[in-house]
């Protein structure tokens, strides 16, 4: 999985629409996938529809994380 970008986080935590709305497509297809609910069918077929209250619950854990996320000093022997 690709990382976002630091300087989006750091937009997204400031609320910068463009960059909350990026980390929110970044996730977009972890979040439906996790949302997924299985049913068979009356001829034994199985389906999948996403929980509609579960992804909106989903996305909205995802914003808080935005907002409550804590940068941290990296340590001296820290190389990029």
């Amino acid at each position: 999985m690709k990382r976002v970008p630091f300087n989006i986080i750091q937009a997204a935590k400031r609320f910068d629409a463009e960059a909350v709305q990026f980390v929110l497509q970044h996730f977009e297809g972890f979040i439906v996938s996790r949302c997924l609910c299985r049913y068979d069918d009356e001829y034994g077929n199985t389906h999948f529809h996403v929980d509609d209250d579960l992804y909106y619950q989903a996305k909205i854990a995802l914003f808080r994380a935005i907002d409550s996320f804590q940068f941290k000093k990296p340590p001296d022997d820290f190389m990029p």
